[in-house]
């Protein structure tokens, strides 16, 4: 599954879990903290609150798509 383009799985392996975690761990608490964070749910929850997300996590995660769009 992905989210907003993104397949969650993939930026995690990819080294984008630091920063996802740093961008968004907020986000995750506030919105989706009561999902396992590697799920699909918590996928979910994030495409379903991304215009609550802070800008810093949907910059991040808009990052991640744009750099799976090169590859």
């Amino acid at each position: 599954m992905t989210v907003f383009g993104l397949s969650w799985t993939t930026a995690l392996a990819e080294g984008g879990r630091d920063a996802l975690k740093q961008r968004c761990g907020g986000d995750y608490t506030t919105y989706c903290g009561d999902l396992p964070p590697d799920g699909d749910e918590v996928q979910a929850c994030f495409r379903k609150n991304m215009a609550n997300l802070s800008p810093a996590c949907r910059a991040e995660i808009d990052r991640h798509e744009k750099g799976r769009r090169k590859g």
